[in-house]
């Protein structure tokens, strides 16, 4: 989890190894998780506790809980307390509407304070869910859809790669005590109505209602970039690969890898009944029916070596080869990894990865592709159209001469 964690934070750009970042800890266990594991990545936290006074004893139980934690781990801690229900009725809103402006201003307002960084909170892919599901209930738009961001502003949302099952599993594994918010039952709250619900889901539908809401994300960007002419970011790339490839078979996971590797060359993803091929910066598709081929036909004729005889080099679809070299069966089929052979030269006989021959002869793709080996047992003897295996080329030793025609 910790490589995750790690790994989430550097895709989506939340910090730099160097920075120091706010924590906002309640003392459950999602936030303990999250100090914990921003603690374990070497980043200099500093932790921030809010006290709303909602809960009674249970309140100070939490205060309390999380100094001893910050102590432990000898983590500064900064405390507030807030008059949440007299902020709700002067400003007409709701208890949990209170409590959030009144933590996120006073997040921001300590940021500034201590120069952190960023505020990292413990929202993680349940709470995603929640959202997406609480959006949906009041008729929401392309906007609400997409959730909560793992960045929004100096707001860092770091555990949203994990379930709330793998964040207690970590607890349990580091021994990490947390404390419970006895209100999280209270289905009178639509959250908490939501989560009950929810509780009935696996963690793979936890995944693929966050894996929804971050897609919605990319698709935002993509519409403002479209209607507003900015420059479409890394979500926006993303989204617009996924509506033109996930057609064509392709999954969620091989959309991303395509995405990071359109910079590169040489790479190849399959789906189903397609292929997708970069080189040089270019994406093709093919159908993987249009691939298949007609197996050349190979002519041969054996004949003895005449004692005075000139023999020309190879052409395209024609060689001469010593014959009594060759094993049977002989075989013909495209390249693969890990290919060697021994190609002709003016010089010293040198085995020669195959791969490296074509990017010597700087082949795309395609082209490699399309090039047939004639094989005697494991070895090449001839990449047809290119170049003879020194091995079984014609010598004066040579007795016997086989003569390949190709046809295609």
């Amino acid at each position: 989890m910790l490589q995750r964690f790690k790994q989430y934070i550097h895709s989506h750009r939340l910090l730099d190894d160097s920075d120091n970042v706010l924590v906002g800890v309640s003392g459950g266990a999602d936030s303990v998780a999250l100090l914990y594991l921003l603690r374990a990545c070497g980043y200099a936290c500093e932790a921030a506790h809010c006290n709303f006074h909602l809960r009674g004893d249970e309140s100070m139980r939490d205060q309390h809980f999380v100094e001893e934690l910050c102590a432990k781990w000898r983590i500064p801690l900064h405390i507030t307390d807030f008059a949440t229900i007299d902020y709700a009725k002067t400003n007409g809103i709701s208890i949990e509407m209170a409590a959030r402006e009144l933590r996120y201003e006073w997040f921001e307002h300590l940021r500034q304070n201590l120069d952190c960084k960023a505020i990292a909170v413990a929202h993680h892919q349940n709470d995603q869910a929640e959202t997406l599901l609480l959006n949906l209930q009041r008729g929401t738009g392309i906007r609400g859809l997409g959730g909560m961001k793992p960045k929004n502003g100096y707001i860092i949302r770091p555990m949203l790669c994990f379930t709330r099952n793998e964040i207690e599993q970590l607890c349990q594994t580091h021994a990490l005590d947390y404390v419970t918010d006895s209100t999280n039952a209270d289905t009178a709250f639509k959250r908490n109505a939501i989560r009950a619900i929810l509780q009935q889901a696996s963690d793979t539908d936890i995944h693929h209602y966050a894996e929804a809401a971050q897609r919605m994300q990319a698709y935002q960007q993509l519409v403002e970039a479209l209607l507003f002419g900015t420059e479409i970011c890394d979500e926006g790339q993303l989204a617009l690969i996924y509506e033109l490839l996930a057609p064509y078979g392709f999954n969620a996971t091989q959309i991303s890898d395509i995405l990071a590797a359109l910079p590169s060359s040489g790479k190849r993803f399959e789906a189903p009944s397609f292929t997708a091929t970069i080189d040089h910066g270019q994406l093709t598709i093919r159908s993987r029916k249009q691939q298949e081929e007609q197996l050349p036909t190979l002519l041969r004729a054996i004949r003895p070596r005449m004692s005075k005889e000139h023999f020309p080099q190879a052409t395209d679809d024609w060689a001469l080869v010593d014959a009594d070299k060759l094993t049977e069966p002989l075989s013909l089929r495209h390249w693969k990894a890990g290919d060697t052979f021994y190609p002709i030269t003016s010089g010293h006989r040198m085995r020669k990865k195959l791969q490296d021959f074509f990017c010597d002869l700087k082949l795309s793709l395609a082209e490699k592709d399309a090039v047939w080996l004639l094989c005697s047992g494991e070895d090449i003897v001839w990449v047809i159209g290119y170049r003879l295996d020194d091995r079984y080329k014609v010598t004066s030793d040579t007795k016997r001469i086989a003569e390949l025609q190709i046809e295609a």
